[in-house]
């Protein structure tokens, strides 16, 4: 059987669960490796589907798990959206006195669905109301 180049795997990926873990658990742990094995165990993902998404050596990604590496900024939004969590920055964020504030809120989310879904309704029956009165046909 014959490769052809530059022909792209078929990426086979579970999704992250989604689990809520109290923030005094986060704040708890004692380095960024703990807190990185928290995010990580957190997802129910094996490590291999996490550091082989993130495009990340084996060895690295189990040094970071051990606090003798960092995880490259520029791969920390990466890597939350990998183990669909964001407790690793969290963590982060704490050890200088802060804490991560969403931009927009799950809440804020559901709504604008919610209003979306009632307009493509409203405009549904408004449709379905004129075929009725004969003004538009099907």
């Amino acid at each position: 059987m014959n490769r052809i180049d530059n022909q792209n795997e078929l990426a086979l990926a579970r999704p992250p669960q989604q689990t809520s873990v109290p923030v005094e658990m986060i704040r708890a742990k004692r380095n960024s490796g703990a807190a990185f094995s928290l995010a990580c165990d957190a997802s129910g993902l094996d490590d291999k589907e996490i550091y082989l998404a993130l495009e990340i050596d084996a060895g690295y990604f189990s040094n970071i798990k051990k606090s003798k590496a960092t995880l490259q900024g520029d791969l920390v939004r990466d890597f939350c959206r990998v183990v669909g969590n964001t407790i690793y920055p969290e963590w982060l964020a704490y050890q200088v006195g802060c804490t991560l504030v969403m931009l927009r809120s799950e809440a804020e989310r559901r709504a604008d669905d919610a209003e979306r879904r009632a307009r493509d309704a409203e405009e549904k029956l408004l449709f379905l109301t004129k075929i009725m009165q004969g003004k538009v046909t099907p």
